[in-house]
């Protein structure tokens, strides 16, 4: 059975490598590039590795997948991925050695949008179209994994835990009646999305090819671009808020589209997560637009941070908008003035907290997600009231329901794990080479699925210059981030392995 759906997976990855082919014939013909080979080789090679395990793969008794197996095959078919995917980036020279063609891959797949490029301006057409395809087949696929396998899991049971819910792709509330259909759901709102994206992409100064990569970076939550500048390449009022509006619409639960469309209004305006979703982005907003205007009153500004902040109050409102929901959506996108590091640490801490907190579960945004911030502080205030007033019992409510004491302590153990892994990163870069500040911000940007770090790494930089051992680790980060930590830890218990 595992055999067999990796070989599936493979499949789509090579139609995928066979549209991009087909991008750079084209390109190939009209502009004189080279790299449609690469891309039909690996087609072919990732097409015949699949073939090969569809064909001698197996099913089991039942037809069904034991739990460990749901997990393994999850895990490692982002593994599966970005080692075929890499490829076209080794055969054309995009790079030229493994490292950099891993981290480059797994950070398209996971949608972080960490480059090691330098000269993205001269890649050819192929190999910017599969960079911006890579992440817009990592946002879906988180949605279709979690739907596909983790319902199987709990099946049987009436009890929605917490744990599944905030998983991207879940939501309390059933969209249809059985996960296909739901899945299917979810395909039609992204594939909606998307186009919609790119035709006001294109409505402004970018041409077809450029709406179309920055659709679906933008829906996909990636924020990788066809040039170095990112957005702010084109210097377009226009383009900057059409990014900012789909930015802030991919970082909410997709689930809220399709009851919109139904007119399930009672359903949205109960939801508490997109509730504060939207509230913590207006306050963000505000917080940012303040900073810069009493940033002249503060004597670790300089003269030269003073220079990059925005001068009037419409662009310090549409700077602080873009970046606010970049770094909440974990897109990571930049524009035209969006170098956070060239505006001083006035700005960087809640620069860093907001892109550790992510969006909505259900959406393509990495992060924490903002359900879990939600319980924590909910579960802080119970904690407090149960000290103040002993004889009493409270109870944790997310939109009216009641959230069960095993969830709460699933989300409990969650952040005891992230400060786990959170220490052991900064310990294991620090080692590799980095500095203690540049580890810590580089581990929360690619556990968050997010991309510019600070420094070396930060928005006018790129991953590039740190040392090999680093982006090994900040590539397991990506992956651990974006499938969530307790899928990859599974793996490495061996009462896991010992289950039946």
């Amino acid at each position: 059975m595992k055999s067999k759906l990796f070989g599936v997976l493979l499949l789509i990855e090579a139609a995928a490598l066979l549209l991009t082919s087909a991008v750079a014939l084209y390109y190939q013909r009209v502009a004189g590039e080279t790299d449609a080979r690469c891309f039909l080789l690996t087609a072919g090679l990732t097409g015949a590795v699949g073939l090969l395990l569809y064909s001698f793969g197996k099913m089991n008794k039942h037809g069904n997948m034991q739990i460990r197996d749901t997990f393994m095959v999850v895990a490692l078919s982002w593994m599966l991925f970005s080692l075929f995917g890499m490829l076209p980036f080794l055969m054309y020279g995009t790079v030229d050695n493994v490292t950099d063609a891993f981290f480059e891959t797994m950070s398209g797949f996971s949608t972080t949008g960490a480059t090691v490029l330098n000269n993205i301006d001269q890649q050819p057409h192929g190999i910017l179209f599969w960079r911006s395809l890579m992440q817009w087949m990592g946002g879906l696929g988180v949605v279709v994994f979690t739907l596909a396998f983790l319902p199987s899991v709990a099946k049987g049971s009436k009890k929605v835990s917490l744990f599944a819910a905030e998983a991207p792709g879940l939501s309390v509330e059933k969209l249809a009646p059985t996960m296909g259909a739901t899945s299917r759901l979810l395909w039609i709102i992204y594939i909606f999305l998307t186009l919609l994206c790119a035709l006001a992409y294109y409505l402004g100064p970018m041409d077809r090819f450029d709406a179309v990569c920055h659709a679906l970076t933008t829906i996909g939550t990636g924020g990788f671009s066809t040039h170095q500048a990112s957005i702010g390449y084109y210097h377009s009022t226009y383009l900057e808020w059409i990014c900012t509006l789909f930015m802030l619409l991919s970082g909410v639960n997709f689930a809220m589209y399709h009851f919109l469309f139904n007119r399930r209004f009672d359903v949205i305006r109960r939801n508490e997560e997109l509730r504060w979703y939207l509230i913590a982005t207006l306050v963000f907003i505000l917080i940012f637009v303040g900073r810069f205007y009493f940033a002249p009153h503060f004597r670790t500004i300089t003269e030269d941070q003073l220079a990059s902040h925005p001068q009037t109050w419409w662009e310090r409102i549409r700077i602080s908008a873009f970046h606010v929901v970049a770094l909440l959506s974990n897109t990571g996108f930049q524009s035209s003035n969006c170098d956070y590091d060239t505006w001083g640490r006035l700005f960087l801490i809640p620069t860093v907290l907001l892109m550790v907190v992510g969006g909505c579960a259900g959406s393509t945004s990495g992060g924490i997600k903002m359900v879990r911030v939600i319980v924590l502080f909910k579960y802080i205030k119970k904690t407090v009231n149960e000290l103040i007033h002993s004889s009493s019992m409270y109870t944790v409510k997310i939109s009216g329901q009641i959230v069960e004491d095993l969830s709460l302590k699933r989300v409990m153990s969650f952040f005891s794990l992230f400060l786990i892994v959170f220490m052991l990163n900064v310990v294991g870069l620090s080692a590799a080479g980095m500095s203690l500040e540049e580890g810590a911000i580089s581990f929360l940007t690619c556990f968050s699925n997010y991309g510019p770090g600070t420094g070396i790494t930060g928005p006018s930089g790129t991953f590039a210059n740190i040392p090999v051992a680093a982006k090994w680790l900040l590539s397991f980060d990506m992956m651990v981030g974006r499938l969530e930590i307790f899928t990859i830890l599974l793996l490495f218990t061996r009462s896991f392995w010992r289950a039946k």
